[in-house]
């Protein structure tokens, strides 16, 4: 299998990892204000999600610079957007709110990481057993 194929083959498990959870997740009984761990969650897809758009707003503005994602401004963007994955990956979900906010990640964010999708699968399995 060359490379294009096992990476291709890897995007679309990852979107249809993220595709099931979405249909699912409705489907759980909704709470009207998340649970602490799922309000960190939360908070984290929205940064992501809008981190995702301030890069590509600064790459359109300075994507003609060789060293675009050398500045400083572009670094920092890369550090929160990736301390918000990493929360998003480890912190587990306890209810509805948590699960959609990774589903919603790995549904618009091409660059998401597998560790999202593993977590979101480990914890449907256990909010769901």
């Amino acid at each position: 299998m060359s490379q294009a194929e096992i990476n291709s083959t890897t995007s679309r498990r990852l979107f249809l990892a993220g595709a099931a959870a979405a249909a699912v997740v409705p489907s759980i009984g909704a709470t009207a204000e998340p649970m602490p761990a799922d309000a960190a969650l939360v908070d984290a897809a929205a940064c992501v999600l809008q981190l995702d758009e301030a890069l590509e707003a600064f790459v359109d503005a300075h994507g003609d610079d060789d060293d675009y994602d050398e500045r400083p401004e572009y670094q920092a963007m890369e550090s929160q957007r990736a301390a918000h994955l990493d929360t998003l990956a480890t912190v587990p979900a306890v209810g509805t709110a948590g699960l959609r906010a990774k589903a919603r990640v790995m549904m618009f964010d091409h660059f998401a990481r597998w560790e999202i999708s593993w977590s979101l699968a480990e914890d449907l399995e256990r909010v769901l057993a």
